[in-house]
């Protein structure tokens, strides 16, 4: 079964491709609706995947490593900042091509981090059963979220084929 932690870094990779070729849109003057129609779509998926790590995975690892745990501050105050990006983005804010190369920027670092060392750390101390379980909860999460029932047999192995 995947960990959690590589069901959001499978995610990550699909943001990375993502914000290249939102990237590509600025580079050559997309219109303003362009650049938020397209950076909203990503901002959908971006706050979901948030949301399970925020639900999640981010409680387990300040059990293990204690409140106030610096890698998940940064995190968090991320997080903070990709929202507001996304929030001056679809209130039209006047500068949205600096909003944009803000949004990709600090996403792109955001994901570098989670990669290179949130999630190594995660792993350290989370057993895989656990991190094999959270990947379940997020997947139901997932479905929840898009109003979908899933397949009992993704997160029950015992009923798998």
């Amino acid at each position: 079964m995947m960990k959690a932690t590589e069901c959001l870094n499978t995610e990550h990779g699909v943001f990375l491709r993502q914000l290249s070729m939102l990237e590509k849109l600025l580079e050559e003057d997309a219109s303003r609706e362009v650049l938020r129609a397209v950076t909203l779509t990503i901002a959908t998926a971006v706050e979901w995947h948030r949301a399970v790590e925020e639900q999640f995975l981010y409680p387990a690892i300040v059990r293990e490593y204690g409140q106030g745990f610096p890698p998940i501050q940064v995190m968090e105050a991320e997080h903070a900042q990709i929202e507001a990006c996304i929030k001056g983005i679809a209130e039209r804010h006047n500068d949205m091509q600096g909003l944009v190369r803000e949004f990709i920027d600090t996403l792109r670092q955001h994901i570098g981090k989670e990669i290179n060392v949130l999630f190594p750390l995660a792993e350290a101390k989370i057993s895989a059963g656990e991190l094999e379980q959270m990947a379940c909860e997020c997947v139901e999460h997932y479905h929840a979220l898009a109003g979908v029932r899933p397949a009992a047999a993704l997160c029950h192995p015992l009923l798998e084929g």
